[in-house]
């Protein structure tokens, strides 16, 4: 390999490849304790409102009291999910895990058939990369094409 190639290379997998996995892994992590964090919460949430059901259905003391916090953590919970459900954190922590799998790959060097060793084909990897960026940035087209906001005028998606 050349020593241009070679200080290209470097400097391509320091300020490109590494920059953005180092991005993406951010991300994945961040979404990934998003998705922990939100659910477990809803649960701790929801088995509260159990307890609070369960002591409603006591006849001693303050039992329509209990209802009413079974029924509100109930209702906290469920709005929790939703909150979790709507900005899609376990599909934006599979995008970004799928992007970052797909980076290391298309990093990876690779002799032509008919290469002499140590001849890289150093612009054939970027093209991969910058390819796999490019797909990893057509997922949030699909993501963002699969909320359907309501239409005022129309009533809700799908009526």
């Amino acid at each position: 390999m050349s020593e241009r190639n070679a200080e290209f290379l470097r400097f391509y997998r320091e300020h490109r490849v590494e920059d953005q996995l180092k991005f993406y892994r951010g991300r994945l992590d961040q979404f990934d304790r998003a998705t922990g964090q939100g659910l477990f919460i809803s649960a701790a949430i929801l088995g509260f409102a159990s307890g609070a059901g369960a002591l409603a259905g006591t006849a001693t003391g303050w039992a329509s009291g209990w209802a009413a916090v079974a029924a509100i953590l109930s209702a906290a919970s469920t709005a929790l999910a939703a909150y979790v459900a709507l900005y899609a954190f376990e599909q934006q922590s599979k995008i970004y895990g799928d992007a970052v799998r797909a980076v290391h790959a298309a990093a990876r060097l690779r002799l032509e058939p008919d290469a002499a060793p140590g001849d890289e084909d150093v612009s054939g990897l970027a093209q991969r990369v910058e390819q796999a960026l490019r797909r990893e940035h057509s997922q949030w087209g699909q993501l963002t094409s699969q909320i359907q906001l309501d239409d005022p005028r129309q009533g809700p998606a799908g009526d």
